[in-house]
């Protein structure tokens, strides 16, 4: 039996700054409609890897956890693209989001979806999605466990795995 399920890999972040780091290398390796879906608890670095993807994606403005707004777009100079961060800690129940108007950010061809506590609306992630798992190791030590279920995101993160590790 594998250790790890199909698609998948994982590493170790060993700061909050290292967490945002493999955030912006992400970022680089993004085509536009891409979903990114952060799962895992309280305080385990999905806000701090989102802001560095925003940074490597060239928001014009750092992202916050947008946790009392649910959604923010960020936009960035070099073209009319959208980043959208939505965070569902809030949402109580899966028919709660329908109020959010997930549907037409996913819609968005151009631009990309960062999803924190995605594990609220698990039936509502594309299968194309990128999904992080996040666990907490020791006080600055976290895991994080890339994986997806498409083979064309596969490709995003074995580019993405050999530009931030070199494998």
């Amino acid at each position: 039996m594998p250790v790890l399920e199909p698609l998948s890999f994982e590493c170790i972040s060993h700061s909050e700054e290292q967490t945002q780091r493999l955030g912006a290398r992400l970022a680089a390796a993004l085509p536009a409609h891409a979903v990114i879906a952060l799962s895992g608890p309280l305080g385990a670095g999905k806000t701090q890897f989102a802001r560095g993807v925003g940074l490597g994606w060239g928001a014009s403005q750092p992202l916050r956890s947008p946790t009392f707004t649910l959604v923010q777009e960020h936009h960035r100079a070099a073209d009319d693209h959208t980043l959208y961060h939505i965070d569902l800690y809030r949402i109580e129940r899966e028919s709660d989001i329908t109020t959010l108007g997930l549907d037409e950010v996913l819609d968005d061809e151009t631009g990309i979806v960062i999803i924190e506590w995605a594990e609220r609306a698990e039936n509502l992630i594309p299968d194309n999605a990128l999904q992080v798992r996040f666990e907490i190791v020791q006080e600055s030590k976290r895991r994080l466990t890339f994986s997806t279920q498409n083979t064309a995101t596969w490709q995003i993160l074995l580019a993405f795995r050999k530009n931030a590790f070199g494998v």
